[in-house]
């Protein structure tokens, strides 16, 4: 390494983010953050392009098979949000040694916890497929999308949690590249995979769980090369590798109301994808692109989220929560804007975009109705993501658990099925539901954050 290359990095590792200007540091930690989120959404969205040229019942087999692979990783991928409240403490307390040591315990037991969830994936994917009414063209092309990704769950988990410590740590830079490895990698080789070149075959929708997974093991392969090497603000040392119950214990203390979120937000849309499934397969379709559409529009909430759960947890060890809350409120009102501006542009423009996925008349119709509808809900929720983050950065997790399950499984679940099914208003009830409640997410998580318990949080 050269003489240059070492004080570049001492530098990174040196910046303060609990002083100086808050807006200079919330946009030195997001943009490299949103770009990172944006790089997983532009790989979803080309898996769907890809896979779109395959048919409608490829289409439904991965929306299918993703919502059922995120209700299993979502356990797994909490224990990184336990992590990074650890570590953003740490290192607010200017304590490096024991953020380092956090980092290796964080790694042990979210590794073990991954393996676990593998297993688990394999053992529920026949009967879960059957259980969302699967049609019997979708099912074998789900049970083979389902099986490649279970089998490289590991890596897709790790990815995500290692690069939650390294964004606790403020390093968002390193963050963002380890994925623009990792999908970009994933990018170049999906369509390959799942068409064939040359003497390679033609893998279907196994292509496109085998591009994720394969690109999300060298990712995660290469994120411990650098956190053995020392060039991050946090590293892995062989002198920290024993199983400590305690800290490990206070990591998933922290992470369980956002790995019990997470899981439960995740069968909500599995059981919600149920209720879809009843409209056929075009009603799936039609869903899975709306969702997708608006994740990708999404990028930016969720960066701009992780950069208040780093600033806040940095902040708050620092003593300093008033700081802390300003950056949240700031953050917020950044995301409240490019999401509105998004929701406007979809209203106008639903039938094309829906159109570029899969242009079926009948997929069109029910896409375009569902942006429609969705859009007013994604803009209160584009404000509840931010404070949801910034409640995990300060390790006060458990109002977001509340908060997500209480609209998601008091609210959307029941009212999706009585304005779909008992009013009669088919797929635009379903819409209803789903919108309804993401308001009543977005208006419930400011007045939450308002009061302000948060900041008396020990970590």
């Amino acid at each position: 390494m050269t003489e240059q290359a070492q004080t570049q990095i001492k530098a990174r590792q040196q910046r303060d983010y609990t002083t100086g200007s808050l807006n200079r540091n919330i946009w030195l930690l997001a943009v490299p953050m949103v770009l990172e989120m944006g790089l997983v959404s532009a790989f979803r969205l080309a898996d769907m392009l890809w896979v779109g040229r395959l048919g409608p019942e490829a289409l439904a087999a991965i929306t299918i098979g993703e919502q059922l692979r995120w209700a299993l990783s979502g356990m797994a991928m909490g224990q990184g949000i336990g992590g990074l409240a650890v570590v953003a403490r740490r290192i607010g307390e200017k304590d490096h040694e024991a953020a380092n040591y956090a980092t290796m315990q964080a790694v042990l037991l979210a590794l073990g916890l991954s393996i676990l969830f593998s297993a688990l994936g394999f053992a529920l994917t026949e009967p879960l497929l059957i259980l969302l009414g699967a049609e019997p063209a979708v099912m074998p092309l789900g049970m083979v999308f389902l099986w490649v990704t279970f089998g490289g769950l590991p890596g897709f988990l790790m990815v995500s949690i290692v690069n939650s410590l390294l964004r606790g740590a403020g390093e968002a830079r390193l963050a963002l590249f380890m994925q623009l490895l990792a999908y970009g990698l994933g990018l170049l080789v999906e369509p390959v995979l799942i068409f064939g070149w040359g003497p390679l075959p033609a893998l279907g929708v196994a292509g496109a769980a085998l591009a994720l997974v394969g690109s999300q093991w060298v990712g995660f392969l290469c994120q411990l090369a650098v956190l053995f090497s020392g060039r991050a603000r946090i590293r892995i040392d062989w002198r920290h590798l024993r199983i400590d119950p305690r800290l490990m214990w206070q990591i998933f203390g922290i992470a369980m109301p956002s790995t019990i979120q997470m899981t439960m937000r995740s069968l909500s849309r599995t059981i919600l994808l149920g209720v879809v499934g009843m409209y056929g397969t075009f009603a799936v379709v039609a869903y899975g692109i709306a969702v997708r559409v608006f994740m990708t529009a999404f990028v930016p909430a969720f960066g701009l989220g992780n950069a208040a759960a780093t600033l806040v947890g940095q902040n708050l060890g620092a003593q300093k929560p008033d700081r802390a809350a300003r950056s949240a409120w700031i953050i917020a009102g950044y995301s409240l804007t490019f999401m509105f501006t998004c929701a406007v542009a979809f209203t106008i423009w639903a039938e094309p975009i829906v159109a570029a996925f899969n242009d079926t008349p009948g997929v069109v119709a029910l896409g375009a109705q569902a942006l429609r509808v969705f859009a007013v809900g994604y803009v209160f929720s584009a404000v509840g993501a931010v404070m949801a983050r910034a409640f995990d950065g300060a390790g006060n997790t458990t109002p977001a658990m509340a908060i997500n399950l209480l609209t998601l499984w008091g609210i959307q679940i029941p009212l999706a099925w009585v304005l779909s099914q008992t009013l009669g208003l088919g797929t635009l009830g379903l819409w209803l539901g789903i919108s309804a409640a993401n308001v009543a997410n977005g208006v419930v998580f400011v007045f939450w954050f308002r009061r302000g318990r948060w900041k008396q949080r020990s970590v």
